[in-house]
């Protein structure tokens, strides 16, 4: 039997199932200091809107494909909970596929939280686990999660999924991952959205990430990486190009040059709570500064062409003292989005901003 895909799609989740089903948790809406000297003169990519979570039940609704992208019982796409970026709802990925994969029944109770990213390391910590608390929050009970890895994923790169998920209690027996062959329909699923906007960092979640990985990882500090240098030479987007010139200039200041994509999850959490400054391109590194001590320094480095405040903010939560530079301007390229552009810093500038981090 050939299935097709959906016949069009529900926007919001609250557009189909009825109240009783839908259940929405109070959000805290971020106040920032803009006029902080760290970040004067930076005009930030930012939609200041709070996400506004929610968890809902869908009896026998389906799970389909990479993304694990969600169809309600009326054969309609659940936008808001399987939504693609860059894409628009009826360009969403399921319609181009001319048939969907054979259905699997499974006669449980399974909680969703894939996320198109998932396989990004902000994205997993952000906009992935925090759902978990959402769950234990509201008293949901399920049998299984329903969890991606990402169309990008990469073993060698994403053992902080599986080590999270263990540090949180969830065994692998629990787990059910999708992938291009997926089409589940379950007894009842349980859906539910991410818990902050991108650049929307909630603190209630760095919070939740404190409590949860500090206390249960028994993270210790460690010696010797109090000022610390984030690299992107193996990143595969924004590269910071002169970044062999930065490094020789903090050098002199004592940073010593760290990998993340060579640390285990656990070593992330120690290296930053052992730290005192750092200095970073923007990327998903950064997460971990939601682990630092009160006052440690963060400079963050920056193209001119994206600008997201969202480690300026967590900063804020933790109450770190946060310095943004913004590197030159460089050659736009149409086959280039903006979130991969280079970063080139001004070595006279990184100086300045050094001096005003009192280093």
């Amino acid at each position: 039997m050939k299935i097709k895909p959906p016949i069009g799609y529900h926007l919001k989740t609250i557009d189909y199932v009825s109240s009783l089903n839908y259940q929405t948790f109070p959000q805290e809406t971020t106040k920032i200091n803009w006029r902080d000297k760290g970040i004067k003169g930076i005009r930030w990519n930012f939609y200041p809107e709070p996400a506004h979570p929610f968890i809902a039940r869908i009896p026998f609704g389906r799970v389909w494909g990479t993304n694990g992208s969600v169809i309600t019982p009326d054969n309609k796409l659940l936008w808001d909970v399987s939504f693609e970026y860059n894409r628009l709802p009826p360009t969403h990925s399921i319609y181009e596929h001319e048939n969907l994969p054979s259905i699997t029944y499974l006669p449980e109770r399974v909680a969703v939280i894939t996320f198109q990213v998932s396989f990004n390391y902000f994205h997993w910590m952000f906009d992935v686990l925090p759902r978990l608390e959402l769950l234990r929050q509201g008293g949901f009970l399920f049998d299984r999660i329903v969890i991606n890895r990402g169309k990008h994923y990469r073993k060698d790169y994403c053992q902080f999924q599986d080590e999270s998920l263990q540090l949180l209690g969830i065994s692998k027996d629990q787990l059910l991952e999708v992938d291009a062959q997926t089409h589940l329909l379950a007894k009842e699923l349980i859906v539910s959205s991410p818990t902050s906007n991108t650049a929307h960092v909630s603190k209630s979640v760095c919070q939740f990430l404190r409590r949860e990985f500090l206390k249960k990882g028994s993270i210790s500090k460690g010696i010797g990486y109090e000022r610390i240098f984030i690299s992107r030479e193996d990143a595969l987007h924004r590269p910071l190009l002169n970044e062999n010139e930065v490094f020789n200039v903090l050098e002199k200041y004592g940073f010593k040059k760290v990998k993340l994509s060579t640390l285990s999850f656990i070593e992330k959490l120690q290296l930053f709570q052992s730290a005192k400054v750092i200095v970073s391109p923007h990327g998903a590194g950064l997460t971990n500064i939601v682990f630092c001590t009160p006052a440690t320094k963060v400079i963050e480095l920056f193209s001119p062409t994206y600008l997201v405040p969202c480690f300026f903010i967590i900063s804020q939560h933790m109450d770190l003292r946060y310095y943004g530079l913004v590197g030159e301007a460089m050659p736009i390229e149409e086959s280039r989005s903006i979130h991969s552009d280079p970063i080139l810093i001004d070595i006279k500038k990184l100086k300045r901003k050094l001096s005003i981090a009192g280093l």
